[in-house]
């Protein structure tokens, strides 16, 4: 059966392509719910912080602002490899992506030492509401580091794996899927970096 063009003109409409990739915009949601889920924790701790019988305050460890620079550097890193992979400049790709990873692996071993720090002056996860809320919203922060951590070991690994690939990578040519899962990649890390820096800065306001 042949299609009338008023079906043809139906069906474009419903398949126009927006300009939005549908993964790219699965990670808008997603990080939508990170966002909201993150607003949630930080505005339960503005109002338990309304209750001084059950708050104690605490200086925030120095650390936390290692860890800060630590991440707004490999948010810079992360997308310097995105830049030399648009560019075919492959190798240069690989060693800030290995560099990126380092970045990433410091900033959980600063989080890491930051707990100590707080253990060591006294406040545990059940000593006070005020340190039970900075070990729960630091970890589950760190539980989206993990994730992006993984992903980019993934996409690392795969990097070196097709270092001579003949189609792509030995004729420069860029790889558009490969590219795109980059993109992906590099938007979700500006996000937790973004994430951080925003806790930071809460903290920092709110335990001095």
């Amino acid at each position: 059966m042949s299609v009338t063009l008023s079906e043809q003109d139906i069906l474009k409409e419903k398949t126009e392509y927006t300009g939005v990739h549908p993964q790219k915009f699965a990670l808008w949601i997603a990080m939508a719910s990170m966002t909201m889920f993150f607003a949630a924790l930080t505005s339960a701790l503005l109002v338990k912080k309304g209750d001084y019988r059950s708050w104690e305050n605490f200086r925030l460890p120095t650390v936390f602002l290692f860890s800060t620079i630590t991440v707004i550097s490999l948010s810079v890193c992360i997308h310097a490899a995105l830049i030399s992979y648009r560019k075919a400049k492959f190798v240069q790709f690989r060693w800030l992506m290995f560099f990126s990873f380092l970045l990433g692996c410091l900033f959980l071993a600063l989080q890491l030492t930051g707990w100590n720090v707080m253990v060591h002056g006294g406040m545990t996860l059940t000593e006070n509401l005020s340190g039970s809320f900075l070990y729960v919203i630091t970890a589950a922060h760190g539980v989206h580091i993990i994730a992006g951590l993984v992903v980019m070991l993934v996409f690392l690994i795969h990097a070196v794996r097709n270092r001579k690939d003949p189609i792509y990578e030995l004729r420069d040519i860029i790889n558009p899927k490969r590219q795109l899962n980059l993109e992906l990649l590099v938007s979700y890390w500006h996000y937790v970096d973004a994430v951080w820096v925003y806790l930071y800065v809460f903290f920092w306001l709110n335990y001095r």
